[in-house]
């Protein structure tokens, strides 16, 4: 058992060898991708570092071969067990898919797995899923929120027609968390309360720039795109970009990781402005994804509404340059010294020009690389990322024990010695 838990065992009694027994409820878990899944994924992975024991709990999406393959090997490789408390659907949400756990029995599988926790922390809280039902009904002396998503004011309809449910599941809350500032700006005009910022973080040794030996791939500058294929991340835009700076006698390849409902419209834009022989679509990819990163020159993100910046830190982690929209989401993460060029959204024109800037300029990138990489191991490790979540869980912990058990002591640095 690590020190970091062992002390608060000892101190605060906690009722396990291993430290806190942590059920991690999440709609988004593998073999789904995206933001939260990966979220879940570390987050989990370095809780059990830490010397937690948890427990993430979620819908079966994908074959049971499949899941049942992916379970073992979390559970062997990363230390945290996975249960599936019933099939989980995708559906339309709030211009994206969401996902939405619906069969027979799950809510009383789900109450079964919380049974006996002393942590519940559910990941995603709007709607009809899984997480705010372990809100609701979780008996643990610790619950606690993150919300992962970011609204501009109005848009998002559910915060209006459930706003009572959705305070009464707040209430319940014992901490709420949330990815960036951003989040609390959306979240704030609707809700009152306290919100801890700990932002998503990034696996800097699986994201890693070229090591000593290792070289991009003859051809051209290459510009990476990482994003579902929606119309919030704009892959039209940049498609306009490539054909701008071809006009421009500038070669360069784009690679396209991702898919969606627009791909389609993307390839009959991309053939419509003769650049189709300049596109490779890498389709949905996870374990060449940190390859495809280090080996691009440029990461371009036009997305127009972000919570956060995940694909940001994987690129900076990476030492690949980024070139991104401005929106508030992005903005989290491109400041403080924090390297990245800005470019006004839904504007191919500007996107181009920032892309050549960057293209054009190779000791700018190789600043940006040796910045960008030591401020993303320092603000986002996951290490660190979840030693703030491990604090808040023990606050929440010595909140409700009696100043004799943890003899005097407050703080997590208190008594974890630090």
């Amino acid at each position: 058992m690590r020190p970091h838990v062992a002390a608060l065992c000892t101190l605060v009694d906690v009722p396990t060898s291993r430290g806190l027994r942590v059920a991690m409820v999440t709609e988004y878990a593998y073999p789904v991708l995206g933001g939260v899944s990966e979220h879940v994924h570390f987050l989990s992975r370095e809780l059990v570092a830490l010397g937690h024991e948890v427990t993430v709990v979620t819908g079966r999406a994908g074959s049971r071969a499949t899941v049942a393959d992916i379970d073992r090997r979390h559970e062997l490789e990363d230390g945290y067990r996975t249960v599936r408390v019933g099939r989980s659907l995708p559906v339309p949400s709030n211009g994206s898919i969401a996902r939405i756990t619906v069969s027979p029995g799950s809510r009383r599988a789900l109450r079964r797995v919380l049974d006996g926790m002393d942590v519940v922390h559910a990941q995603g809280l709007i709607g009809f899923a899984l997480p705010p039902f372990a809100v609701n009904m979780s008996t643990a002396p610790v619950t606690v929120g993150t919300f992962h998503t970011y609204t501009e004011d109005g848009e998002y309809w559910a915060y209006r027609r459930f706003h009572r449910p959705i305070v009464r599941m707040l209430e319940r809350l014992d901490r709420r968390i949330v990815v960036s500032d951003a989040c609390v700006a959306g979240l704030a005009p609707h809700f009152g309360g306290d919100w801890d910022v700990i932002p998503n973080g990034v696996d800097c040794d699986r994201f890693r720039p070229l090591a000593t030996g290792e070289a991009r791939p003859d051809g051209p500058p290459v510009v990476l795109f990482v994003a579902r294929l929606e119309p919030r991340n704009q892959l039209g835009d940049l498609i306009r970009a490539v054909a701008l700076l071809r006009d421009r006698g500038r070669r360069v390849q784009l690679q396209v990781a991702g898919d969606g409902p627009t791909r389609d419209s993307d390839e009959r834009l991309a053939r419509k402005l003769g650049v189709a022989d300049r596109i490779e679509w890498l389709g949905l990819i996870h374990d060449d994804l940190p390859r495809r990163y280090r080996e691009a020159t440029a990461l371009a993100a036009p997305c127009t509404l972000a919570s956060f910046g995940v694909i940001l830190i994987e690129a900076l982690a990476s030492g690949t340059a980024v070139v991104c929209a401005d929106n508030i989401g992005f903005r989290q993460v491109i400041r403080d010294g924090m390297p990245g060029r800005f470019v006004p959204m839904r504007d191919p024109s500007a996107l181009a020009a920032g892309l050549e800037e960057v293209l054009a300029d190779h000791a700018l990138r190789t600043e940006w690389a040796t910045r960008g990489r030591a401020l993303t191991y320092e603000r986002y490790d996951w290490s660190g990322v979840a030693r703030r979540v491990s604090d808040v869980y023990a606050e929440e912990w010595i909140a409700r024990r009696s100043d004799s058990e943890v003899t005097g002591k407050s703080t997590p640095e208190e008594i974890f010695g630090r």
